[in-house]
C-alpha cells in the first residue's frame, strides 16, 4: 500500500492517455486494489477513464447502487436475457424476486447449515491426509446443496461446467474488459444454459408427477412448483426454469470463492485464526462468522459491480468531489473500497471480527442485493468452520487462481 500523502498509483496514470488508464487500472485492482483504493478515496474518488468511471467513497457507492433506474444494469441484459438481475424495478424483477424470496423460507436456514456441515465433513474424512479445497470442498459443497436443497439434480460434472461457463460470462466477460476470447466465453455460456433447459425439460414432469403421488422431496423445485400460481400472474413454467437455473448460476463459484478466500486471509492471520478455532470450538456461531465475513472484507469475490447510466446525473451533489455523469457513462461502485473507507469503517486496516453486519458488502446492496445472501450466509462460514475444527488444518501451497476470476487450486493438510 502507498505511504500516506503519496500517489504513485495515481501517478502513473496521469502519465497515460485517457485510453491506456484502464488496462493499467484493471491490473492494480488485481495486485494492489486496497493501496489503489485508497488513493482513489484521498485524491480522487470518482476517477474517469475512457471505458469507465471508478466509485471509491462509500457514500457515492451506496448513492448509485441505491438508484438502479439512473445506474442500470443494463449491461447484464445480452448475457441475461429477461432473468430478474438484468431488470430494474420492472413488474419482472418484483414478481420474480417476491416468488423465490417466498419458496427459500429463512426458516431453513439451520437445514441449509446443518446440510452445508454435514457434506463438508464427509468430504473432508474422505480426503484424508490432505485435499484439493476447490474442487474437493469449496465447490462440491453448494453443488450438493444445489442437487439436494435446489432439487436441480443434474450430473456433477454438468452442473460445476454449467456454472463455471455462466459465471465467466455474466460477470467476467464485459465489454469494457475487451478480452480476446469473449465469443468463446460467450458461447460456452450459450451452450450451457441449453443444455440446463434441457435437464429442466426431463426434471419438471417427473417432479409434476412426484408432487401429485405425493413422494416429492421438499425442496426449491417442489415448491415452486407447488405454487399453482394463476394464469394472470405470468409465471409459467418459463419462469420456474430461469429461476431455479438461477440459483444453480448463482450458488457454486460464488460460495467456492468465498469459502477459500475466507480460510487463505484467516490462515495468513494467526490471531485471528487463534479467535476463529476458539469460537469454533465453543459452538459460538455468530462469533465464528464474524471472523468469516471480516476475511472476506480483506478479500473479498469481487472488488466491484458495474452499472450503466441511463440519463446524465450529478453524483455527490454538493461536496467537493462532485461530478456529472453523462448517459452511458459505465461506473465501477468499488465495494471493496467501501469496506475500506474510515468515514464509515471504524479502523479499517483491523482485523475486528465483531463488526456490525452493515459494515460490509458481501452480498451487494440495494435493489439487487443478492437473492442468495440468506442462504450463503449460513452455507460459507459453515463450511470454513468445518475445516477449523480441525486442529491440523493448513495450507500446503498458496491459493492459485490459475489466470482466472477464481480460485482454482488450494490444497490443505488435514493431519
Amino acid at each position: 500500500m502507498s505511504a500516506c500523502g503519496e500517489t504513485p498509483y495515481l501517478d502513473r496514470l496521469a502519465g497515460l492517455r485517457p485510453a491506456e488508464r484502464w488496462p493499467l487500472a484493471r491490473t492494480l485492482i488485481n495486485s494492489d486494489p486496497r493501496g489503489f483504493f485508497a488513493e482513489l478515496r484521498g485524491h480522487a474518488p470518482v476517477y474517469e477513464t475512457a471505458e469507465v468511471t471508478l466509485i471509491a467513497k462509500r457514500a457515492d457507492v451506496i448513492e448509485a447502487l441505491s438508484l438502479p433506474k439512473v445506474f442500470t444494469v443494463d449491461l447484464y441484459r445480452p448475457k441475461m436475457g429477461d432473468f430478474m438481475l438484468a431488470q430494474d424495478e420492472t413488474v419482472v424483477n418484483y414478481r420474480d424476486k417476491a416468488v423465490m424470496r417466498a419458496i427459500l423460507a429463512q426458516d431453513d436456514l439451520p437445514r441449509v447449515r446443518a446440510m452445508a456441515g454435514e457434506i463438508a465433513d464427509a468430504a473432508l474424512d474422505a480426503a484424508g491426509a490432505e485435499i484439493e479445497a476447490v474442487e474437493g470442498l469449496a465447490r462440491f459443497v453448494p453443488m450438493r446443496i444445489v442437487q439436494r436443497y435446489f432439487g436441480i439434480t443434474g450430473p456433477d460434472a454438468d452442473l460445476l461446467d454449467w456454472s463455471f461457463a455462466n459465471q465467466m460470462d455474466q460477470f467476467n466477460n464485459l465489454p469494457y474488459d475487451g478480452r480476446p476470447d469473449a465469443d468463446a466465453i460467450h458461447a460456452r455460456a450459450d451452450e450451457s444454459r441449453v443444455k440446463l433447459r434441457a435437464l429442466f425439460a426431463r426434471l419438471i414432469p417427473e417432479r409434476i408427477a412426484a408432487i401429485k403421488a405425493g413422494t416429492a422431496p421438499d425442496d426449491m423445485l417442489t415448491r415452486i412448483l407447488s405454487l399453482n400460481l394463476p394464469p394472470s400472474a405470468q409465471f409459467g413454467m418459463d419462469r420456474v426454469v430461469i429461476n431455479v437455473g438461477g440459483l444453480l448460476i448463482g450458488a457454486i463459484e460464488t460460495t467456492a470463492e468465498a469459502v477459500i478466500n475466507a480460510l487463505a486471509e484467516l490462515f495468513s492471520r494467526p490471531e485471528a485464526l487463534a479467535g476463529a478455532r476458539a469460537a469454533a470450538a465453543a459452538g459460538d456461531d455468530a462469533r465464528f462468522d464474524g471472523h468469516v465475513w471480516e476475511a472476506l472484507r480483506f478479500s473479498p469475490i469481487v472488488a466491484f459491480m458495474f452499472r450503466a447510466l441511463s440519463e446524465p446525473y450529478v453524483l455527490a451533489r454538493g461536496t467537493a468531489r462532485e461530478k456529472v455523469l453523462g448517459t452511458g457513462t459505465v461506473v465501477l461502485p468499488l465495494s471493496l473500497s467501501a469496506m475500506f473507507d474510515p468515514d464509515f469503517v471504524d479502523q479499517p486496516e483491523a482485523f475486528r471480527a465483531d463488526r456490525p453486519r452493515h459494515s460490509y458488502l458481501h452480498f451487494g446492496y440495494g435493489h439487487h442485493e443478492c437473492l442468495g445472501r440468506y442462504v450463503g450466509g449460513v452455507m460459507i462460514p459453515e463450511v470454513v468452520k468445518r475445516v477449523l475444527l480441525r486442529p491440523a488444518a493448513r495450507p500446503l501451497e498458496p491459493m492459485d487462481m490459475a489466470g482466472t476470476p477464481f480460485p482454482v487450486r488450494f490444497r490443505l493438510g488435514l493431519t
